[in-house]
């Protein structure tokens, strides 16, 4: 058989040099390796968060006026919410199902913040919260446990979602003795004290 040559590659030989320097040059640096915390900071900023948590821990809370604080827009928020529910079948809409269990979890955070002057605000914020964590009774996961868990917001059980329906055809059937009705008379009670 006859041996044919190869083929001549005219690029060869040719070697950009901005190229071959870049090479050159990434081959020479070594990698960058992380160096370890030492230990002394390590102690001094674990001993300064302890510290911080301890200072929070006894600091007081004051008491603050509530109108136009977040607490109050997000009361008024629920209340608005819990209304729209009561005209409307809801619980199919994704962005109610996400909006309430957000300003739910909101409306806790910010509950832990303030302190209330008033005692019977405190009261019925307790109430209502107790009421809405505890719906439906005798279930073993509740109303409370679903916004908990953002349902809604990152996934929609379909529990969660019978729960709303519940309630809207609850209030439709009797909308003066319903949990929903219940639950803004308690919120208009509330907004009436602080």
């Amino acid at each position: 058989m006859v041996d044919f040559p190869k083929p001549i590659d005219p690029f060869e030989h040719v070697r950009i040099p901005e190229v071959k320097e870049a090479t050159e040059e990434r081959e020479r640096k070594k990698p960058l390796v992380q160096k370890p915390v030492s230990k002394k900071l390590f102690v001094y900023l674990s001993f300064l968060k302890i510290l911080s948590n301890l200072l929070n821990a006894f600091s007081k809370k004051s008491a603050k006026r509530l109108d136009g604080t977040p607490l109050h827009k997000e009361i008024l928020t629920i209340k608005k919410s819990l209304s729209s529910l009561k005209e409307k079948n809801l619980c199919q809409d994704p962005e109610y199902l996400n909006y309430f269990a957000f300003v739910w979890m909101k409306f806790l955070r910010d509950y832990d913040y303030y302190v209330l002057k008033n005692e019977k605000a405190t009261n019925l914020i307790k109430k209502i919260i107790d009421e809405i964590n505890e719906y439906p009774k005798n279930s073993e996961f509740t109303l409370g446990y679903y916004i908990s868990e953002f349902a809604g917001y990152s996934w929609v059980p379909f529990p969660y979602m019978e729960m709303l329906q519940n309630l809207h055809l609850e209030d439709k059937k009797d909308p003066i003795n319903s949990h929903l009705s219940h639950w803004i008379s308690i919120i208009d009670e509330l907004l009436e004290l602080i």
